[in-house]
């Protein structure tokens, strides 16, 4: 099960963390490194040193997350999560067109990402609740939680039938996945593609509306996907210094 998920057009937080992730961390070196610096500092252990301080490096991240500030402030991330791509509609730059009088707005992943990432780290990386874990154990945290976020809106396959709603008016129409944007090592696992924001009418989109904002999301796709790499980079770079 996922830490996030959307509900009611909104993405939110399920309450708790779950184990899956963690234990695919375990298995990477961060992981594995992180567990021998803890498994070194017990001296015997009838499940073995390494068993042992995994099991305690997991009890003590589960313990930390559901402490209350912890625990209110992950759930603050998800709406914060949604005003990176709100604000991100304002990038001067990025492709866009008007359907209806209102505005929709290609915006790379990989921008919502980095910004995203950035903002978790200031935010909770200070607070006391999390000070007691191993660096790297704490950067896992927090770098999942975004990865959390991210896929609970794929997963929900947004939609101008079904948008999950942002701030200011905004809403996610729809989310792609492939486009290489930027570059893979800046961007990382999770940085290709984009997603398309509306400026959503408080009454809803008639069918005609709809139809027409459908249409202008598989064009706007299409356009992206014939630019040059180098193009599609020097799209983002020119968006972030105008956001800088």
């Amino acid at each position: 099960m996922s830490w996030f998920h959307v509900t009611r057009g909104r993405l939110e937080y399920r309450g708790r963390i779950t184990r899956d992730p963690f234990t695919k961390w375990a298995a990477t070196q961060d992981g594995l490194d992180a567990i021998a610096r803890a498994a070194s500092t017990i001296r015997f252990s009838l499940i073995g040193r390494s068993r042992s301080a995994r099991r305690r490096i997991w009890r003590a991240l589960e313990a930390a997350s559901r402490v209350e500030v912890i625990s209110a402030a992950i759930a603050a991330e998800a709406t914060r999560y949604m005003q990176v791509l709100a604000s991100l509609s304002y990038a001067d730059g990025l492709p866009r067109t008007n359907i209806a009088l209102h505005r929709l707005v290609l915006a790379p992943r990989a921008m919502i990402v980095g910004r995203a990432h950035a903002g978790v780290f200031e935010r909770l990386a200070p607070l006391p609740a999390l000070a007691g874990l191993d660096d790297v154990v704490r950067t896992f945290f927090l770098n999942q939680l975004v990865i959390e976020m991210d896929a609970a809106l794929q997963k929900a396959s947004p939609s101008p039938r079904r948008p999950v709603q942002a701030t200011d008016g905004w809403a996610c129409v729809g989310v792609s996945v492939g486009t290489v944007w930027v570059d893979r090592i800046l961007a990382g696992a999770d940085g290709t593609g984009h997603v398309f924001m509306y400026e959503f009418p408080p009454l809803g989109l008639v069918r005609r509306e709809r139809k027409a904002v459908e249409a202008a999301i598989q064009q706007m796709a299409a356009s992206a996907t014939a630019l040059s790499r180098a193009e599609r980079a020097s799209v983002v770079r020119a968006a972030a210094l105008r956001l800088s």
